[in-house]
């Protein structure tokens, strides 16, 4: 034992060990006790003095007396993602995606480092590392990825090698900072410490696909009469419906596919109440959620007959009328409906509508995209727009706005006052 009784720790040496030792007590923590690396007495009482004098400083400010490593802190991380799935603060995709991102990527290059000494310059030589992964990194010569599904272990092929979309670098960033913010809660470092992580930044803005007024007229037109075709089967011209109320349904409120996949009856607000009533007397207001986030908006009047038809179909096929937590959207033996991305592809090609003036592939989310053009172009303020649809003014104007010119000029050509 070489210790000294003025001193604020002791040093000494284990049994059957060379290095010398130092502990000491820290507040709420209880005893450390760290290697010094070395067995020379006069070096270990100069390391001694800095462990110690370093633990009480984190402790002062906060932090846990011992340093963290990237892979102690990643993996507590991961611990707590998979207990917010558990108690549903979460999606269940989050279990199952954001940990072999943590470790095939994040602790694979991070490693043992501390991460309060990982800075901006780690952060870009990581993002290089990344792209390269699998075409001159340590994926080259991988050919299958191994997890763990439900207890058991399953392989599948790793498939196309490439640089990775910066779509997926963003959405890997997003994870990297929520570890980051996370190890902070956890007492790891402090918001200073947390170095910048910049987010790959994708080509200029480009428009989302959407529909001219007259491409929409036209599907529409296809619609009606590709789904009330009476030569075909019951349950085909059932199929055929549904997507054309769910066409309407999404044109005429800018719902997202996944918040019409969401809905059910009782966040048709007003609804059931009104349903006597002519069209132009009814007043709805519709809840939805999705993106982790919900919100109530104002549909247009012209999204209430979808909403009849799908009230209807419940009616016909449940012999009775939905209750508040039955789907909205749902297939004739009551279940919340699946995929109809087949059928509306089939809808598209038969209409040479598969894609807009650019080539880019129209999908379900291309009539939200055509409900805020269309309430621009009919002059809805844009705040209270991005309101009502759940997002901002700024991506409405980088993203959604396809209002020409053209369909713009009556706004363009005010009435000016003599000043």
């Amino acid at each position: 034992m070489l210790d000294r009784s003025d001193l604020p720790y002791s040093i000494f040496q284990k049994d059957g060990t060379r290095n010398l030792w130092v502990r000491f007590s820290i507040k709420g923590e209880g005893q450390v006790r760290k290697s010094l690396g070395t067995s020379d007495p006069q070096i270990a009482q100069q390391k001694a003095h800095a462990v110690w004098y370093e633990a009480n400083y984190r402790a002062r400010n906060g932090l846990k007396s011992q340093t963290t490593s990237f892979a102690e802190a990643a993996e507590d991380f991961i611990a707590m993602v998979e207990r917010d799935v558990e108690r549903g603060d979460r999606p269940a995709y989050h279990s199952r995606d954001i940990p072999p991102v943590v470790r095939r990527y994040f602790i694979a290059f991070f490693g043992k480092k501390d991460i309060d000494a990982i800075t901006e310059r780690d952060i870009t030589r990581y993002l290089e590392w990344r792209k390269d992964y699998w075409l001159t990194g340590p994926g080259k010569e991988v050919t299958e990825i191994r997890y763990i599904r439900n207890g058991r272990s399953i392989r599948r092929p790793v498939g196309e090698k490439r640089v990775p979309t910066v779509s997926r670098q963003r959405g890997e960033m997003v994870v990297l900072r929520q570890l980051f913010r996370h190890a902070v809660r956890a007492g790891n470092l402090n918001h200073a410490q947390i170095p910048p992580i910049g987010v790959p930044r994708a080509g200029a803005p480009t428009n989302r696909p959407s529909f001219s007024p007259a491409e929409f007229q036209k599907l529409l037109k296809f619609s009606l009469s590709w789904s009330t075709n009476m030569s075909l089967p019951e349950d085909k011209r059932w199929t055929r419906l549904v997507l054309h109320a769910q066409i309407l349904l999404a044109a005429f409120s800018g719902m997202r596919p996944t918040e019409m996949k969401n809905l059910n009856w009782g966040d048709v607000l007003g609804y059931r109440a009104g349903r006597k009533l002519p069209v132009g007397e009814r007043d709805i207001t519709i809840r939805v959620r999705g993106k982790g986030k919900s919100r109530e908006f104002v549909p247009l009047e012209a999204a209430i007959p979808a909403l009849d038809m799908l009230w209807d179909f419940w009616v016909r096929y449940q012999k009775g009328e939905p209750k508040d937590t039955h789907p909205v959207l749902a297939t004739r033996d009551g279940k919340r409906l699946g995929s109809t991305v087949k059928i509306f592809n089939e809808m598209l090609k038969f209409t040479k509508l598969e894609t807009d003036y650019r080539g880019v592939k129209r999908t379900m989310y291309s009539f939200r995209h055509f409900y805020i053009s269309q309430q621009l172009a009919h002059g809805v303020d844009v705040f209270a727009l991005a309101r009502n649809t759940g997002t901002s003014s700024e991506m409405i104007d980088k993203f959604y706005g396809q209002v020409s010119n053209a369909r713009m000029k009556k706004h363009l050509r005010p009435e000016w006052a003599d000043s």
